[in-house]
């Protein structure tokens, strides 16, 4: 292992990428294999991946090291320990992928089921072993699994979520955060309903609402917009390509006991509303931008990596003077430098001005190892604009 990589490993980096191993590896998928340095020093042990970019996740950095049952149960252990009683107790995320000591997979809590996602091949190799200590340690009444491995194009639907273990869910279940109730769906092939690791994000722009119009884009099944409510916002605009999601936000509103047709729901593009909002002279005092990292609605395509900056800038025209933006991405391949030159760039470009005012970023049951830059996907940026 070149002296980087075996630096990076050592300070917690959990991936040894296939372009850093000096010979070939012959050995079969989810073996464990013992970590060198150039200098022949151990380094850690780590999990074989035979294809893709990744070739080694890793385990431990311990001298002696077995990955059983019993090693996995501890950590089990360990994760909850670490979460204590900081988290919502019906909604929140278990195990955070090598965070925790699970590579390529993690564990969500939703009410009474546990959402397993496998977002690595690798995650096949224990998972059999993993899942009866997740009934004995967690006892939920049943748990699902999503495949986050295979990629699907635009055209394409995911399957819904694998039935795992115990009861059969329904198809609605709910769960509160901070006191206000969602419905979720842990067999959905995709999102549940309800993103938990933006939780500090909502809370952030609910602190933010009181006395404001609020607009949130691509607001999916509404959980800012719930929020912004509760808040105290003035009033509060949805927009999203989806219909159901704007009726998913009227269940999720008569679940909190809001009145279910207090925020105003407008279906279609965003780009195209926004144009169309800007020429009438609408705007907000505050507007969060959430758009999916890569979308295509009607033939029109949106890529987060490429567009970013492009969205800021058709948002600018919908800000009142003074009004603020929350800008989220969350790209894991747009960077912090990226995604804020991307938000200042399209702010220029409409000829306005903003300042970074507040941030914050995943919750504390999603870690992040200090030295796994590509762990910090999410970034979450207030910007007050002239």
């Amino acid at each position: 292992m070149p002296h980087e990589v075996a630096r990076l490993l050592r300070a917690g980096h959990p991936w040894v990428f296939r372009n850093a191993v000096l010979r070939p590896l012959a050995l079969p998928e989810g073996a464990v294999i013992p970590v060198m340095d150039l200098d022949g020093y151990l380094i850690g042990h780590g999990l074989h991946e035979p294809e893709g970019a990744i070739a080694i996740r890793m385990l431990s950095l311990a001298p002696e090291f077995e990955w059983n049952e019993a090693e996995m149960l501890a950590r089990v252990r360990a994760s909850v320990r670490r979460r204590g009683a900081t988290v919502p107790p019906e909604a929140c995320r278990l195990i955070h992928n090598e965070a925790d000591g699970f590579p390529g997979l993690a564990v969500d809590r939703l009410g009474n089921y546990l959402l397993v996602y496998k977002y690595a091949k690798i995650a096949e190799s224990y998972l059999d072993a993993l899942v009866p200590i997740l009934e004995q340690e967690f006892k939920p009444a049943g748990i699902y699994m999503q495949d986050r491995v295979r990629g699907v194009t635009p055209d394409e639907r995911r399957p819904p979520a694998f039935h795992l273990a115990g009861k059969a869910a329904p198809p609605e279940l709910e769960v509160d955060e901070d006191g206000l109730k969602f419905l979720v769906d842990v067999t959905a092939p995709v999102s549940p309903g309800l993103f938990l690791d933006l939780r500090e994000g909502r809370r952030l722009f609910e602190a933010w609402s009181r006395d404001r119009s609020v607009c949130n884009l691509f607001s999916f099944t509404g959980a800012f917009g719930l929020r912004a409510l509760r808040g105290g916002a003035r009033s509060v605009t949805h927009v999203d390509a989806a219909a159901r999601s704007h009726a998913r936000c009227r269940q999720n509103l008569s679940a909190s006991k809001m009145d279910p047709e207090a925020i105003e729901a407008i279906t279609g593009d965003a780009f195209a509303l926004l144009e169309k909002f800007r020429q009438r002279g609408r705007v907000w005092d505050l507007v969060i931008v959430d758009p999916p990292p890569f979308s295509n609605v009607k033939g029109s395509t949106f890529s987060a990596l490429k567009d970013y900056g492009e969205l800021m800038r058709a948002v600018s025209g919908v800000v009142s003077p003074g009004g603020h933006v929350l800008a989220i991405s969350n790209a894991v391949r747009l960077g912090e430098e990226e995604f804020l030159l991307a938000v200042g760039e399209g702010v220029h470009a409409a000829g306005r001005a903003a300042r970074l005012v507040g941030e914050c970023g995943l919750p504390p049951d999603f870690p992040v190892p200090p030295a796994f830059i590509e762990g910090r996907y999410l970034k979450i940026k207030l910007l007050q604009f002239d």
